[in-house]
């Protein structure tokens, strides 16, 4: 299971030992980036969310696409979120070095911009009450209300290319994999099936090793004692990214927060 999935498993259950008599918790966002972690209905009948992250973390993004005809950047029609005042203040920050950030690669490119940490933490304000988030949990289950936000994080945001995501190996390529992984020097103990997926059990540390086969690209992800063969995405977007660092300060007490409980 990956570290952040674990991290939200985890603090879906300390919030419910911890404030069960108030309200249910139930974990949901999971890989799906468009639903908050978890769902908190209270017992009056009220519903909102929490979104869990472990410190540091990635807290946002939206897709930007460079027109070198007018050396501006363009806000993609398939982002997740609307255009607002804040990625429209950095979106004319970028345009002002256009030739730098258009250049951007897998390493990415900072983005200082006068005002930043109102600006970067007004973005993400909006773009999770958005999506009915009301509070962040964080390192040590300390709950943050959202609108205070940049009291308790430090925000930063790079321009980068990062590729689109990964997936299982797939019914169809189960055996071709296979007989690669055999044929190479991988110490490879086990292989186990799961419908579309294949997991393995090797010596060697293969955490995040990557190969290439047919054109695709594959990599061995963590999985407790084994792991997950995953095949990485072709699809590369230029992505304005938010991340943030916990400033280890204290959060809600419990009283305040069951206060919105009730």
């Amino acid at each position: 299971m990956p570290v952040w999935e674990d991290f939200e498993n985890q603090c879906t259950e300390y919030l419910n030992q911890k404030f069960g008599k108030y309200a249910v918790f139930t974990h949901k966002g999971g890989a799906d980036s468009t639903v908050p972690d978890i769902l908190v209905s209270t017992k009056n009948g009220n519903s909102f969310y929490i979104e869990a992250k472990h410190s540091p973390a990635q807290c946002g993004q939206f897709v930007l696409l460079p027109d070198l005809k007018t050396k501006s950047f363009r806000y993609s029609d398939l982002n997740a979120t609307e255009l607002n005042e804040s990625s429209q203040k950095i979106i004319a920050y970028m345009n002002q070095d256009f030739e730098a950030f258009k250049e951007a690669s897998t390493a990415g490119k900072t983005i200082n911009i006068s005002d930043q940490t109102n600006i970067f933490s007004n973005w993400i304000i909006r773009t999770y009450a958005d999506k009915g988030v009301k509070f962040f949990i964080t390192n040590d289950n300390t709950i943050v209300p959202l609108e205070h936000f940049s009291e308790y994080f430090d925000i930063s945001a790079k321009y980068r290319i990062k590729r689109s995501g990964s997936g299982s190996v797939g019914k169809s390529r189960l055996d071709c994999v296979m007989d690669y992984i055999k044929s190479h020097d991988y110490a490879v103990t086990a292989f186990r099936t799961e419908e579309n997926k294949l997991y393995v059990t090797s010596q060697n540390q293969l955490k995040n090793q990557k190969f290439v086969l047919n054109d695709h690209e594959y990599m061995f992800a963590a999985r407790k004692n084994e792991y997950e063969i995953r095949k990485l995405s072709n699809t590369y977007n230029a992505n304005v990214i938010f991340s943030v660092i916990f400033k280890e300060t204290k959060g809600l007490s419990d009283d305040d927060f069951i206060k919105y409980l009730y």
